[in-house]
C-alpha cells in the first residue's frame, strides 16, 4: 500500500476552524478594555470567595437565565471539571459513572482524584438507561457524567425522553448529575431539548464554556449550580491558582455585552452545517450500521465497527493509508473496548468536505481488508 503520510488526513482533535474565530472582532474589544481598565486587568483580581468576575458573571446569569451567585468562572472547563472533581469524589463517595464512551480527559481527571469510573453504553439516542438504572439501585455514585448535547467523542444527542428519565432516575435514588455542555448551541438540525438543570435544578451541576463559541484562547470555562457549591468550587480554586485571568474575563464580559457571542455562534453554524451534512452522509457510506448517530450539532461523528484487528494493528494500517486517529479506547473506562469492535472518533468542524470523505473511505477500506 502507498503511503500517505505526507498528507494525512487529521481525524484527531477537536480544534474550532480559524474561519469561524472571529479574532478582529475580539481584537476591537480587547483594545477596549484595555484602554478602559489597563491597572484592572494585569493586576492580581480580588481574592476571598472569588467565584468570577462580576460583569462576566451577570452576562453569563443573563445568558443562561440564572442567578450569576450560582456561576463560577474559571479557567476552561478542563479546570472547572477537576475542581468540581475534587470537590464530590469522596464526599458522596468514589464511584463515577459516565457514558461509555466519554471524553477521555475527564475520565482521566476522576481517574487522578480517586474515581473509580464504571461505563454506561452510549446509545445513538443517549445513554442505557436500563444499565444505568441496575447500577444505581446497587450503589449510589457520587455522580454521574454525560455530555448530553453533540457529545465528545461520539456526536449522540441525548432524547428529550430520556433526560427526562434520567433526572427521574437520579431524584429516585439520590445521586447528582453532572452536564457537560460546550456544543449545545453548536446546532445545526433539529431542535434543542431541554437542558437537564433545566428539568432538575436541585440535582444538576452544569459546566460550559466558550472555547467553543467565542474563543479557546480565552479560556473562559464556568459552571452552573447551588450557589454553595460555587463558593466551595472558589475556595478551591484560590489554593490552588488564586483566580482566574482577570484580562480573558473582561474581553469575555464584554463580548457578551457585545452580541459579539451570539455573532460568533451564527457565523460557527452556518459554517459548520454543510461540513456536518457532509460528513454524517460520508460516514453512512462508509461504516453503514456502525455509524453511532446523526448528531445535528457539535464537531464529531463516530462509528463502532466491528474487527478482529487490534487497536494497535488498526491505527498502524489506517496511518499508512493516509489517516491519523485518536485511540478510540482512551474514551472507555478502563480503556477497555467492547469486544471485536473498535471505535473511531471522526471530527468534521476543521476538515473539508473532501478530506472528510477521503479519510473515511481510507478507514472503511482498512477494516475490510482486515489489513495486518
Amino acid at each position: 500500500m502507498a503511503d500517505h503520510t505526507s498528507e494525512l488526513v487529521p481525524f484527531t482533535r477537536g480544534v474550532p476552524p480559524a474561519e469561524v474565530l472571529l479574532v478582529d472582532e475580539l481584537a476591537k474589544l480587547t483594545t477596549q478594555v484595555l484602554e478602559e481598565s489597563p491597572v484592572a486587568v494585569f493586576q492580581y483580581a480580588p481574592i476571598g470567595r472569588n467565584r468570577g468576575d462580576e460583569r462576566l458573571r451577570a452576562e453569563l446569569g443573563r445568558h443562561h437565565g440564572v442567578d450569576p451567585d450560582r456561576i463560577f468562572v474559571s479557567n476552561g472547563s478542563l479546570q472547572v471539571l477537576d475542581l468540581l472533581a475534587r470537590h464530590l469524589i469522596g464526599r458522596f463517595g468514589r464511584s463515577v459513572l459516565t457514558e461509555a464512551p466519554t471524553y477521555d480527559r475527564a475520565r482521566q481527571i476522576f481517574e487522578r482524584h480517586g474515581g473509580q469510573v464504571t461505563g454506561v453504553a452510549l446509545r445513538g439516542d443517549g445513554a442505557d438507561l436500563d444499565q444505568l438504572r441496575d447500577l444505581v439501585a446497587r450503589h449510589t455514585p457520587a455522580f454521574f457524567y454525560t455530555i448530553p448535547d453533540f457529545q465528545n467523542p461520539a456526536g449522540v444527542c441525548m432524547s428529550e425522553e430520556k433526560r427526562r428519565a434520567l433526572v427521574g432516575l437520579a431524584r429516585q435514588y439520590g445521586f447528582l448529575i453532572v452536564e457537560d455542555t460546550p456544543y449545545r448551541r453548536l446546532r445545526y438540525r433539529g431542535a434543542a431539548a431541554p437542558t437537564l438543570a433545566e428539568l432538575a435544578p436541585d440535582r444538576v451541576l452544569t459546566i460550559s464554556s466558550l472555547s467553543k463559541v467565542l474563543s479557546p484562547g480565552l479560556r473562559v470555562g464556568y459552571a452552573i449550580g447551588d450557589a454553595d457549591t460555587m463558593v466551595q468550587l472558589a475556595e478551591l480554586a484560590e489554593g490552588t491558582y488564586l483566580t482566574a485571568s482577570p484580562l480573558a474575563q473582561a474581553v469575555a464580559a464584554r463580548a457578551l455585552e457585545d452580541g459579539l457571542v451570539e455573532r460568533s455562534i451564527q457565523r460557527a453554524v452556518t459554517f459548520l452545517a454543510p461540513r456536518h451534512d457532509a460528513a454524517v452522509e460520508a460516514a453512512r457510506e462508509a461504516f453503514g450500521d456502525g455509524l453511532l448517530s446523526e448528531p445535528g450539532g457539535g464537531y464529531f461523528v463516530s462509528a463502532l465497527v466491528r474487527s478482529d484487528l487490534t487497536e494497535a494493528e488498526f491505527l498502524a494500517a489506517a496511518e499508512r493509508a493516509g489517516v491519523r486517529l485518536s485511540r478510540g479506547s482512551a474514551f472507555f473506562p478502563d480503556e477497555r473496548l467492547p469486544a471485536g469492535s473498535l471505535f473511531l472518533r471522526l471530527p468534521f468542524q476543521a476538515l473539508s468536505l473532501e478530506a472528510f470523505r477521503r479519510g473515511a473511505r481510507a478507514l472503511a477500506d482498512v477494516v475490510a481488508r482486515r489489513v495486518r
